[in-house]
């Protein structure tokens, strides 16, 4: 009876040992998205002036893009520092990374 209780412990001490190893990774994950989302915010606002510009008349495109650029770093920088600070509960990424796709739903 021992034997088996050892064994029982040795396995669960192992699953414990595994499901921290996951946990480290996931905030050290998370602390890293956060600093990255945190430094490359300010390269939202080039990244949307540009991509607006495309889609029609450039004057009115630019300081749209202006617009919706300076929001979109705001919500990066947020979201970044809301990472660094929180990084010891584990989360998915939020927000899609910087000039890689189109920022979802902050203005249409």
């Amino acid at each position: 009876m021992k034997k088996h209780f050892l064994i029982l412990s040795f396995l669960m001490m192992l699953s414990a040992f595994a499901s921290a190893g996951e946990y480290v990774e996931d905030i050290a994950t998370k602390f890293g998205r956060g600093v990255e989302n945190f430094v490359t915010s300010p390269a939202e606002i080039p990244c949307t002036m540009e991509s607006e510009m495309h889609k029609g008349d450039r004057i009115i495109r630019f300081f749209s893009g202006l617009g919706k650029g300076t929001v979109y770093f705001l919500r990066r920088a947020i979201v970044g520092a809301t990472e660094v600070v929180t990084f010891m509960v584990p989360m998915e990424r939020t927000i899609p990374q910087v000039c890689k796709e189109e920022p979802a739903g902050v203005i249409g």
